[in-house]
């Protein structure tokens, strides 16, 4: 390049420059005019989008000249509207309560107050036996003395309440440490079940056997497959060991005992320990002290109450660029805090997935039932999971 054509470019360059200078003003000018606007739309309970105005905007595409430059200056206007619509979700959010200024009626409380907690002759089903950390759940989340029915697996807990014999299901959903349980997000499709409620409760894996066992007795060690993974690093101090897989933590902390051999041990809870008669040999062995699993509570019906705070959903996406930026950009276009997104395949269709998303909102919002209405239409499937009141003292 020689010197003329390098002092030609940097010519271009501080061109650039000043036309950039020039459009941060006006920038950070349309971004105050449009917080001016937020403030107007929540004194006069108006909602954040306005597609008839969005429309309007667009029009103004007519005027560029260079017909080349049309397609691009939409991109660019949808984008500054994006961006807009985000600085005005956050004057809709409350930073001080942590909650979404209200502008449409709240449903009324329901007469029993939190779900569960005075309705008599509620039948709570769980997965397991007395001593599972289901049961603790359960017990943590409705209070002591309730109609509780165990069930051999989660398919029979999901069959139980489309029966009608449960009122409600408790099922663990994911694990701080291991992550997410297939088995619970498949059936939550194909049941089509709503998640109510939640209780993360703090897992405490002990290493059980028979009163006087000691660990040179022991051989072989039996527990969930979570039991496992979450307790790997205490295992591999004792390869000897083998391992043998049950349904359950507690169910395991039952066979030990019924056994009443030394040379069998179970990983479970203290309190299966206590029920069932056995010693503890090692305790908190699992790998993180930090360690919880998120258990759902499933109904019939979706039960939603201004203490909801929480919103579950699964989508698929069309195979085409962009897709999932398009389901994704609803959630800051709209100011939506998103806690999590996991994927899982789709047991019908190979090397495609669904989306199982958790984010912070209450459906009876405007600005978040808009949110929701678009994921909807830039989903190819399209699933509602449930809006609940979150377990936040122990997120």
């Amino acid at each position: 390049m020689d010197e003329l054509e390098n002092r030609r470019l940097q010519d271009l360059r501080s061109k650039i420059d000043e036309i950039d200078t020039e459009l941060l003003r006006l920038f950070e000018a349309r971004m105050e005019t449009v917080i001016e606007v937020a403030e107007y739309k929540i004194l006069n309970s108006i909602n954040i989008l306005d597609e008839s105005r969005e429309n309007k905007v667009l029009q103004k595409i007519e005027q560029v000249k260079n017909k080349d430059l049309v397609k691009p200056a939409e991109e660019f206007l949808k984008a500054v509207m994006s961006i807009s619509k985000g600085v005005q979700a956050e004057r809709f959010f409350r930073p001080e309560t942590g909650s979404w200024q209200e502008i449409s009626e709240i449903e009324e409380e329901s007469e029993t107050g939190e779900l569960g907690k005075c309705v008599s002759g509620n039948v709570i089903g769980f997965q397991g036996i007395p001593g599972s950390y289901s049961e603790q759940a359960l017990k943590e989340y409705f209070g002591e003395g309730k109609n509780a029915k165990n069930y051999v697996n989660f398919e029979d807990v999901f069959q139980a309440l489309a029966a009608e014999e449960i009122d409600y299901g408790v099922l663990p959903l994911e694990n701080s440490f291991t992550g997410g349980i297939a088995d619970v997000y498949d059936l939550l499709c194909q049941f089509g079940f709503y998640i109510v409620g939640e209780k993360c409760i703090q897992i405490d894996h002990n290493l059980l056997a028979v009163k006087g066992a000691k660990l040179e007795d022991i051989r072989e060690v039996c527990s969930h497959t979570q039991g496992f993974q979450q307790s790997s690093i205490f295992l591999r101090k004792h390869p000897e060991w083998s391992q043998a897989t049950c349904s359950n933590t507690a169910v395991s902390a039952k066979k030990v005992a019924d056994a009443g051999s030394k040379d069998l041990a179970s990983i479970a809870s203290r309190r299966a320990a206590e029920l069932y008669g056995l010693d503890i040999l090692a305790e908190k062995i699992n790998n993180n002290p930090a360690n919880f699993t998120r258990f759902i509570i499933i109904g019939r019906k979706p039960e939603l109450r201004s203490a909801c705070n929480k919103i579950s959903l699964v989508v698929a996406i069309s195979h085409e660029p962009g897709s999932l930026y398009r389901v994704l950009s609803h959630f800051a276009r709209n100011g939506l805090n998103m806690m999590k997104i996991e994927s899982r395949p789709m047991t019908d269709k190979t090397w495609e997935y669904l989306f199982y998303i958790d984010f912070e909102g209450n459906l009876n919002n405007r600005v978040v039932k808009k949110a929701v209405e678009g994921i909807e239409k830039e989903s190819a499937y399209f699933q509602m999971l449930g809006n609940y009141p979150s377990d936040r003292q122990n997120r």
